[in-house]
């Protein structure tokens, strides 16, 4: 913890405002989808580093990822941002997160699971981008929704790729869906929650019905409940709380973030020893503690570090691009690349 914290802060101290939350993040963020897939779909045996010791075998899955992400980044950034960093194309990378972790934890990598691991791999992460350039239709970027950071707004909803808006000259490649961006991506972040929930304890209930842990069946089956759960959040966060979306985005970063620390960190401590879903219910109840820590936690580094620039709407895309652009990547690679060296690994444990 204290190694992945210390390089977080050390590298974001290192930026300013403008800058961290522009090409910065989309690059930490285009990191994360391989990542997922050689941590939880390859399990760390793609590339092949057999015969490799540490720290040779993490230098080669970090250099690994690091490429292809960065080659990603600039594809994005000149196939689909116009040559541009804004905020359209950080969220396409961020939906694609999502959607690869419901590629590779609720659908298991079908229909290509049956397939060599660099091919079931790849496929995996082609469909990803995919759906979420799909998803991404459903957003409408044509309003900044809540200009003051607050719900309900004391001012009018702005423009923000609508003529007069600061990214009026990229209206012509961002999305005018049905919902609002702010809102949506809210919703993709609280199903994602959800999926870690369901992760955590093991697909308890749906694991006592033999049939539907069969694959597409739990793939949907997770995608609806999970969907169905965060539109719960999604009422009561948002309407009845009155929670302005983006702050809510943040909330349930921060609650993913106390679920990540005990599963890559800890390796599932404290409670792996009693049986599912008991151990999982008491990790879930510690995250939210670490949840509320986080969030005001990296709150205060982020103010005290970025200063005036902590305005809205950068100052939740900066605590979040901190905890999920580079805190988990962070622990994800030191813990299934790197083994946590030069530290000695937890002996008769594994990453899940």
């Amino acid at each position: 913890m204290a190694v992945t914290l210390g390089v977080a802060f050390t590298v974001t101290a290192n930026f300013d405002m403008e800058k961290y939350t522009g090409l910065f993040t989309l690059l930490v963020i285009s990191w994360v989808p391989i990542e997922v897939v050689m941590g939880l779909g390859w399990r760390g045996d793609y590339p092949d580093t057999k015969g490799l010791s540490q720290p040779w075998k993490g230098m080669l899955l970090t250099g690994f990822m690091c490429l292809f992400g960065t080659l990603v980044c600039f594809g994005l950034l000149n196939f689909m941002g116009a040559g541009v960093v804004h905020p359209f194309i950080i969220v396409y990378a961020i939906v694609t997160v999502i959607v690869t972790f419901f590629a590779i934890i609720a659908f298991g990598m079908w229909p290509f699971h049956k397939m060599s691991l660099p091919a079931k791999g790849f496929l995996s992460l082609v469909c990803a981008y995919i759906l979420a350039g799909l998803i991404l239709r459903l957003f409408n970027f044509s309003m900044l929704s809540y200009p003051a950071g607050v719900r309900p707004s004391p001012v009018a909803a702005v423009a923000f790729y609508a003529p007069g808006g600061p990214f009026a000259a990229l209206a012509g490649i961002s999305p005018k869906g049905p919902f609002c961006w702010e809102s949506a991506l809210s919703f993709l972040i609280w199903m994602v929650l959800f999926l870690f929930v369901f992760a955590y304890l093991e697909m308890w209930p749906i694991n006592k019905v033999r049939s539907l842990m069969q694959q597409p069946v739990l793939g949907i089956l997770l995608s609806i409940i999970t969907g169905v759960c965060a539109y719960i959040a999604h009422i009561v966060g948002i309407i009845v709380l009155q929670i302005e979306p983006l702050n809510f985005l943040v909330n349930g970063i921060c609650y993913i973030f106390g679920l990540l620390m005990f599963m890559l960190m800890f390796q599932m401590w404290p409670g792996r020893g009693l049986k599912p879903p008991y151990a999982g219910f008491i990790k879930l109840i510690l995250a939210i503690g670490i949840g509320i820590l986080s969030f005001y936690g990296i709150g205060a580094f982020c103010k005290w570090h970025f200063g005036k620039a902590f305005v809205y709407p950068n100052n939740w895309f900066s605590m979040a691009n901190v905890m999920l652009g580079l805190i988990f990547p962070a622990w994800a690679a030191y813990g299934g690349f790197w083994d946590f060296w030069p530290l000695s690994p937890t002996q008769g444990t594994s990453n899940p």
